[in-house]
């Protein structure tokens, strides 16, 4: 199905915030183009393992909600003219409270930052 929906790279060689945004998402597989929000992004590597929060539309009813994937890199195509495209194959797929994670992520980015200084 093809969607774009901000995402965020969560797993540990990828502590740099950036922003990104999926382009197609289905049940073994996504593809995100690969641009951060300001300085751009090295992309990954192929066989290297990255978690994933896809944001969701708020319902108010239940909150905002992501899809919170884990997959191995399978694909990056670097055409000239745009951003990186890397493809994962999804391993696992679950569905979690967005800003539970964000605010745990928060918490997190300023030990790492000081870690991997």
């Amino acid at each position: 199905m093809d969607i774009r929906l901000r995402c965020h790279v969560t797993s540990p060689p990828l502590w740099r915030r950036g922003a990104m945004y999926t382009e197609n998402i289905s049940r073994n597989g996504l593809l995100i183009a690969w641009r951060g929000e300001g300085a751009p992004l090295a992309p990954p590597v192929l066989g290297q393992i990255l978690s994933i929060e896809i944001e969701l539309p708020a319902n108010h009813g239940f909150g905002q909600k992501c899809i919170h994937c884990e997959g191995t890199v399978v694909r990056v195509a670097a055409p000239e003219t745009e951003c990186p495209r890397v493809a994962l194959d999804v391993s696992y797929m679950d569905f979690r409270s967005f800003q539970d994670r964000v605010r745990c992520f928060e918490a997190m980015n300023p030990v790492t930052t000081t870690w991997m200084a």
